[in-house]
């Protein structure tokens, strides 16, 4: 790509170009993460120059940096394979060199990358949600917020420029913007998240049908769990729900079971189990917060337990696009099944 000059508010200019990335580029990543971060970024493999590079030549995170001429590395982007779908992650700009406008045409030349990319279904993000900045930049590209997932970071254990908000546990929200999966197939909801459901599939322009009968559940679930230690939250993955499926639930309740542990379910509701599946996460203290649709060869719902944690929703900083989520999933929150011992 060719350079390209970018000016500021008090008319100062830079030359720019985004390029993929090249093995020199590790080390000025990790400055990069560095100086938006300290030492306390999430993602804790990508301080290590080694991984960076690894996960690059096996395309399993693809780096491509922003370059000033003179070849200072002054920002990156991320992208990452997750099912059919291709993520945007790991955005940074050096702190001298924003509000220069850069980060729309670094994310316009992201997206076109992707297109490049074979049988991707749909461009997908997810983003800290105490700043706008990306969820605006996000919107411009046409992604639509589709979910929350709450109380992943613990607050303490996470540095960043921006003030934050009060919430002890940070939330993330999910943009999602189609690529060339155009049908959703059918979908199991009850009855409550219909109305939900065609909203976010609607504004992605996506065809679904939706069935709402409740099957009973039979036969051996199929689950996977992911639990971070350090940020107290579990992942759980449904895949298909079956007679096991409370029991199997319990028992990562009791095995996981920190001051500040959170869990977030991702239920399978292209499987028939899913209505009775929701019926009884609910009464174990589960609550809907969304759904991460067409990344998949099925469609998901996402619902979260906080156990102990409080979350405002309303502490969340959101755009427009975000804002018939928030008030749906507030009362989501509000009306779950309070259980002691969940």
């Amino acid at each position: 790509m060719e350079f390209m000059t970018l000016k500021n508010a008090e008319g100062k200019e830079i030359s720019v170009r985004f390029r993929k990335f090249q093995l020199s580029d590790a080390t000025e990543i990790v400055k990069l993460i560095r100086d938006e971060y300290g030492e306390k970024y999430h993602k804790r493999n990508l301080y290590d120059t080694d991984y960076i590079i690894r996960q690059n030549e096996a395309g399993a995170l693809m780096f491509h940096v922003a370059e000033m001429v003179g070849g200072e590395v002054i920002g990156c982007l991320a992208l990452k394979r997750e099912g059919t779908a291709c993520s945007i992650a790991t955005g940074i700009i050096l702190k001298k060199y924003r509000r220069y406008g850069m980060f729309f045409p670094f994310a316009k030349y992201i997206a076109a990358q992707i297109r490049q990319l074979d049988k991707v279904s749909a461009i997908y993000c997810r983003m800290i949600l105490y700043h706008d900045i990306t969820q605006k930049l996000m919107a411009r590209l046409g992604l639509k917020a589709c979910a929350f997932v709450p109380s992943l970071i613990l607050a303490d254990n996470f540095q960043h420029s921006y003030d934050r908000d009060d919430n002890l546990k940070l939330t993330l929200g999910i943009m999602i913007r189609k690529v060339s999966k155009h049908d959703a197939g059918k979908i199991y909801l009850p009855v409550e998240q219909i109305k939900i459901a065609q909203d976010i599939y609607n504004s992605l322009k996506v065809k679904y049908e939706i069935d709402s009968t409740e099957n009973i559940l039979a036969g051996e679930s199929k689950i996977s769990v992911d639990n971070d230690a350090v940020q107290q939250n579990c992942t759980i993955e449904i895949d298909f729900a079956g007679a096991n499926l409370v029991n199997q639930i319990r028992a990562v309740h009791e095995k996981f079971s920190g001051d500040y542990q959170t869990f977030n379910i991702f239920l399978n509701v292209s499987d028939k189990s899913a209505v009775a599946a929701y019926n009884e996460l609910v009464k174990l203290g589960y609550f809907f917060v969304g759904f991460k649709p067409i990344c998949s060869d099925r469609e998901i719902m996402i619902l979260h337990n906080p156990r102990n944690v409080a979350i405002d929703f309303d502490k969340l900083k959101l755009i427009e696009e975000f804002e018939f989520l928030r008030e749906y999933v507030k009362k989501m929150y509000g009306s779950r099944c309070l259980i002691e011992n969940q």
